[in-house]
């Protein structure tokens, strides 16, 4: 779990996530810059009822994953979501 914003985040598989977007379980998107690797993106998600966040994991490894922006923003669309916010550091 990471705490951030004062939100808790657990870290969950790709499949996972798109199950909660597919049930309306995150209602905000965020890309946010990674810290380890330049030009490469988190997928961040807040349910802003219960002020639960998720982040989408490597399947194998505890690690969160990371995707170019605009490889995200295909994963993005692809779910029907209408927009996100991107954060830079």
């Amino acid at each position: 779990m990471v705490f951030c914003m004062g939100i808790i985040f657990h870290k969950i598989k790709e499949g996972e996530f798109i199950r909660l977007v597919e049930a309306n379980g995150i209602h905000e998107f965020f890309a946010q810059e990674s810290q380890l690797e330049s030009d490469k993106y988190h997928l961040l998600g807040v349910n802003t009822q219960s002020k639960i966040g998720y982040t989408v994991r490597h399947g194998r490894i505890d690690e969160m994953r990371s995707w170019r922006l605009d490889r995200l923003a295909l994963l993005i669309k692809k779910l029907g979501i209408k927009g996100f916010n991107v954060r830079n550091i």
